[in-house]
């Protein structure tokens, strides 16, 4: 195999594994922006090292300790600490989202569409604007309390629609 027809192969790979890096790239910063640029630059070093890349052995773990290295680099850049210890992104990084993040995202969006505003709210305050609870608690003239019970209402009505509408489209599928 030419080494042109190699590299191609190894970024076809990361091209379909492309969602599931995204998503670990996102868990571990915190910040989609900056998970772009992660999977961005991920992509170019995949393509640098495809050479280094063995057809047919585990891609998905070559892949997440790209990732897991490049998210330390640029949170380490930013002049950020990350949000969670070394060896919580390690631990995160070994292994990669399922395979079926694409539906599993879009279930978690349209689910997030149907909260009730007010959870629908805090939810974007928590976890978009990246508000913690005292900040939401003051912004909102709420006890902390309140917005944490809030909070878990709001991730449980999450997490339980986000089951409904993935098993309802695997009977769909099956």
């Amino acid at each position: 195999m030419t080494h042109d027809k190699h590299v191609r192969e190894v970024q076809t790979l990361f091209i379909k594994r492309q969602p599931a890096i995204r998503a670990m790239a996102i868990a571990l910063t915190g910040d989609f922006a900056l998970a772009e640029d992660v999977v961005q630059e991920t992509f170019l070093t995949v393509s640098e090292k495809a050479a280094t890349f063995t057809l047919g052995t585990n891609f998905s773990a070559w892949v997440a300790a790209i990732t897991r290295n490049k998210v330390l680099t640029a949170l380490q850049q930013r002049s950020r600490l990350p949000k969670l210890s070394t060896a919580a992104i390690e631990s995160l990084a070994a292994s990669l989202p399922p395979d079926n993040v694409d539906e599993r995202l879009a279930a978690l969006l349209a689910c997030l569409d149907k909260l009730p505003p007010k959870a629908r709210d805090l939810i974007r305050m928590r976890y978009h604007a990246e508000h913690g609870p005292q900040e939401i608690a003051s912004m909102l003239n709420r006890s902390v309390a309140g917005v944490n019970a809030g909070l878990v209402k709001a991730r449980d009505l999450l997490r339980d629609c986000t089951r409904r509408r993935l098993a309802t489209e695997e009977i769909a599928h099956a």
